[in-house]
């Protein structure tokens, strides 16, 4: 009988059995692909975002992540790190990445350790079925039936399916009297009316941005957005996917930001002097220095300002003060959001509350744990999902004991 199965070779999974196998028992990592790791080489545009040094920001499962990454946070995860022979460094708003800027890196750390504790490792090998039986558990392969002592499911959850999340581990999970809070995709490009995007696609600004449903705020960020052809795109607008979902959501920015103006009043009083001092010049040249001639004809176009050859000098107060406004709040309905192919992560899952913090055992089946993305946890954008992932892991595979893991 094997000691310890872990199921999915992602982060979580490698984290687990390199864990595991550090304690001393036989390991085995079963992973449904050719290889394993292949989602963690797609993460942070390939420079791999490991952790972040701020206060965790987890939209979903907020309680249990913080729970977790209080036994095994960014001091217990730099001497893991550390044990594998990866230097780190630190970049803006605490974000932290292998020394090389590589998440091959990365990956070629973890497959080292791997080999180097002894954990068998077999690939392409699907798990096809997961049952209790008397002290033991027994997991249904495509040519064998192994009996573990424990299994730790780790195998993600549904986003980015072409790397090896499909929500086959729900299954396993439900299947052992687990329950599923319905997944959604989150990290994820926003899709909206298109009409007022007309000509913007492939802009960049700097903006704030929110989303409301029937009125009411849910969420609010700030950073970078880039318009499209089928609505908006950015980590300021990705953090909103998970928010923006519910019917009559609408996504909204602040431009102001974009166009280098604090408040309002200033807008206001920029567009007055500009009328005063250009006031022979046609509309089309009233943001001229502002932002792109682009961005500026489309603010025009969608206050009902035009045609865009009249003078800036026969702007009324009226315009002045609904292009103020239209800048303040430009707000867009929401048609969707893309699937779990484009993703960065799940949300929903597993629920949180069925597992320890502790160690991540299941409180309903003794001897099963899961951790990673499989629980519904995310979390925003800047490592903070990979380093729930690497935290549970290793606690789940340590069975709660760090220290004999960690040196």
């Amino acid at each position: 009988m094997t000691q310890t199965v872990i199921i999915g070779g992602g982060p979580a999974g490698m984290a687990a059995a390199i864990a595991a196998a550090r304690r001393g028992e036989e390991t085995l990592l079963v992973e449904r692909l050719d290889r394993v790791g292949k989602k963690l080489l797609a993460t942070g545009n390939g420079r791999c975002n490991l952790m972040n040094r701020s206060a965790p920001a987890y939209p979903g499962g907020e309680a249990f992540a913080r729970q977790v990454l209080a036994r095994c946070g960014e001091k217990e995860l730099e001497a893991f790190f550390r044990s594998l022979g990866l230097r780190l460094r630190t970049e803006d708003m605490g974000r932290v990445y292998p020394a090389s800027g590589q998440a091959a890196s990365v990956l070629d750390a973890l497959r080292m350790a791997l080999t180097r504790e002894g954990v068998a490792l077999r690939v392409s090998c699907p798990v096809q079925r997961l049952e209790k039986r008397g002290g033991s558990l027994l997991l249904s392969l495509p040519e064998e039936t192994l009996r573990a002592a424990r299994v730790i499911v780790a195998g993600g959850g549904k986003a980015q399916p072409k790397l090896g999340s499909d929500g086959s581990c729900y299954a396993l999970l439900t299947s052992m009297g687990h329950t599923l809070r319905r997944p959604f995709p989150a990290l994820t490009q926003v899709e909206t009316d298109t009409a007022p995007l007309r000509g913007l696609s492939g802009i960049r600004v700097k903006a704030e941005a929110w989303v409301t449903q029937k009125g009411r705020e849910l969420h609010r960020t700030r950073g970078e957005v880039l318009f499209a052809d089928y609505g908006l795109s950015g980590v300021c607008v990705m953090q909103l996917a998970r928010f923006a979902q519910g019917r009559e959501a609408c996504l909204h920015l602040d431009l102001l930001p974009a166009l280098g103006l604090e408040s309002a009043e200033e807008c206001a009083a920029e567009l007055a002097k500009r009328q005063s001092r250009w006031s022979d010049a046609p509309l089309e040249q009233l943001f001229t220095g502002l932002c792109v001639t682009r961005l500026g004809a489309a603010l025009l176009r969608r206050a009902g300002v035009g045609p865009l050859s009249r003078p800036i000098a026969s702007l009324t107060g009226e315009e002045i003060k609904a292009l103020t406004a239209l800048a303040a709040d430009f707000a867009l309905p929401v048609r969707g959001v893309k699937g779990f192919d484009s993703a960065q992560v799940t949300a929903g899952g597993i629920p949180w509350e069925e597992f320890s913090p502790d160690n991540l055992t299941s409180r309903l089946c003794p001897g099963l744990y899961a951790a990673g993305e499989v629980l519904d946890v995310d979390g925003d954008c800047g490592g903070f999902n990979l380093m729930f992932a690497f935290a549970s892991g290793i606690l789940a595979g340590s069975d709660g004991y760090l220290e004999e893991v960690l040196s």
